[in-house]
């Protein structure tokens, strides 16, 4: 036995064939027998091939192991942040890697390229033929065909799914000729380099774009068969006017022209305004006819993986698009629940607000947050317009995008229209609820009737049309039931003491005398 010093432990390593994990490449050895080096006063282990490997010319300096004193250096190869060791070059600075040290510098004909690659040992500028992004890197090149190629990008998926589009998209290395936009940051794509483009339709994203972890899941489905999507339908047909939905017991029945206040979708929980729709033959649940067809699974921006639709919610949700408290059918999955209507607006939407069609805007958990150009709150996830340098970077969240049109409230008699700044509204009215000025930019309610304005916020509290009759369990207060607040003496909520003033109020299901306000409950959920 003999010993080894290694320049990142201080003390003096004795050989020996029992394995470990190694502490410099942190890969560990399946079998026994295989010569490394280890320390006697701690568990420090390292592979003898780490400690002494035989490095390939990569370099025209010589290549010195040195210790990275406990902070992280970048590997001039592959760009990864490494802890305890690098080969360095201390005239220029040059530092590569015990991974990179190991890869062979020519590699074989594979599914990237037909021909053998060869790393480039001196940092180039240039542009990769597989993701059309300009850097200064050391490359891999073919000779035979000039192709050039990042070394990471050697390693691009297939084929993938991403959440911004319904068909798989496949790497191709030459979209051809063609104004070509990328699906996701709107931003164009030179058809002479690598780009994703889907296998059905004129669909193209960027390799960067395609690839970024807030929209692929990490698949890739080259090799694997892509199933008959039977969409499996959220329904069976019983006979030409019944149905009988996934969502519910009993059957449903066609109903034409409903028109009642009253009643709301169990679905997306909006009122009927004269339009086709399926009632329960049994009870009082009821589905637009848009909502009884939703997809049992669908893709949305904000998760990368395929969402499921839910429709037995024995509780209040916070929608992970509009932030709102929402009891009605979810597409759910990653941990998160989407709102229908949220999971409805599609890739390009147009918008009231603003004259231009609005995109979603790729985003980033860990990103700043931005401001909604109409409500001025903040969101992670917003639609944008892509005019720039006309409309000043306009953005809307998904609780604005998702305000109906019409609604009617109990302050005035008549529909009440959304608009923004048209027609009579102006900013010195004042809201008929809360007596504040109003914004028009901001949309509000009008009447054309009385012209009477209300803010978007004071027709839609914590709720976007919550269900009459929905039961919730609060936690450490009970159950209670949702209600419309339409008595003429309001009650008092035990919570905060005050009346109870909004437009729904929650009863005790244990205590009928017991109220709580919907800004306690919500507040408290």
């Amino acid at each position: 036995m003999y010993s080894k010093r290694c320049p990142c432990h201080d003390t003096p390593l004795k050989s020996t064939k029992i394995s470990s994990k190694c502490d410099v490449c942190y890969e560990e050895d399946v079998h026994d027998n295989k010569q490394g080096y280890k320390c006697d006063r701690c568990d420090f282990y390292v592979h003898e091939e780490c400690i002494d490997p035989n490095i390939p010319s990569r370099h025209k300096h010589p290549l010195k192991l040195t210790s990275t004193h406990k902070r992280y250096e970048t590997c001039c190869l592959c760009e990864k942040d490494r802890l305890i060791l690098l080969y360095q070059c201390l005239p220029c600075s040059f530092r590569i890697c015990i991974q990179c040290v190991r890869r062979p510098l020519i590699l074989k004909p594979n599914k990237t390229h037909k021909h053998e690659l060869h790393q480039v040992p001196i940092k180039l500028s240039f542009t990769c033929d597989a993701c059309g992004l300009c850097s200064s890197e050391y490359p891999y090149i073919c000779l035979q065909c000039c192709f050039i190629i990042h070394r990471k990008c050697i390693f691009l998926p297939r084929v993938i799914y991403i959440n911004r589009h319904d068909h798989r998209i496949a790497h191709v290395f030459s979209l051809g000729p063609g104004n070509w936009i990328c699906g996701v940051c709107r931003a164009p794509v030179n058809g002479i380099y690598g780009a994703y483009s889907c296998l059905i339709c004129s669909y193209a994203v960027h390799s960067k774009c395609a690839t970024a972890g807030e929209l692929w899941d990490g698949r890739e489905l080259e090799g694997t068969p892509e199933k008959e999507e039977e969409e499996s339908k959220p329904f069976q047909v019983i006979d030409q006017n019944l149905i009988k939905h996934f969502s519910h017991e009993h059957n449903l029945k066609v109903s034409l022209g409903l028109e009642e206040e009253d009643k709301h979708c169990y679905a997306c929980t909006l009122p009927f305004n004269s339009e086709r729709c399926y009632r329960c033959t049994q009870c009082d649940f009821i589905l637009h006819d848009a909502c009884a067809n939703l997809p049992l699974q669908k893709r949305h921006p904000v998760s990368n993986k395929k969402l499921t639709l839910y429709a037995q919610h024995d509780n209040y949700f916070v929608c992970e698009a509009c932030l709102r408290h929402c009891n009605g059918f979810s597409y759910y999955g990653d941990n998160l629940n989407i709102d229908v209507q949220c999971a409805s607006i599609t890739d390009a939407f147009y918008h009231e607000s603003h004259p231009h069609w609005l995109y979603l805007l790729q985003f980033n958990y860990e990103t700043t947050h931005k401001r909604c150009s109409v409500c001025n709150s903040v969101h992670f996830m917003l639609l944008g317009c892509i005019n720039h340098d006309v409309c000043g970077g306009f953005s809307l969240c998904f609780t604005c995008a998702t305000l109906p049109t019409q609604v009617r409230h109990k302050y005035d008699d008549h529909p009440l229209s959304l608009c923004y700044g048209e027609g009579n509204v102006n900013s010195t009215y004042c809201c008929g609820v809360c007596e504040e000025e109003v914004y028009p930019k901001r949309g509000v309610y009008w009447c054309g009737d009385c012209n009477s304005t209300l803010h978007t916020k004071c027709v839609f509290k914590n709720l976007l049309h919550p269900r009459p009759g929905y039961t919730l369990v609060i936690r450490d207060k009970g159950t209670f039931e949702l209600l419309p607040n339409d008595s003429l003496s309001r009650p008092t909520c035990y919570v905060c003491k005050s009346h109870c003033m909004g437009d729904l109020v929650l009863k005790s299901k244990a205590d009928s005398s017991v109220f709580m306000c919907s800004a306690c409950g919500f507040y408290d959920y």
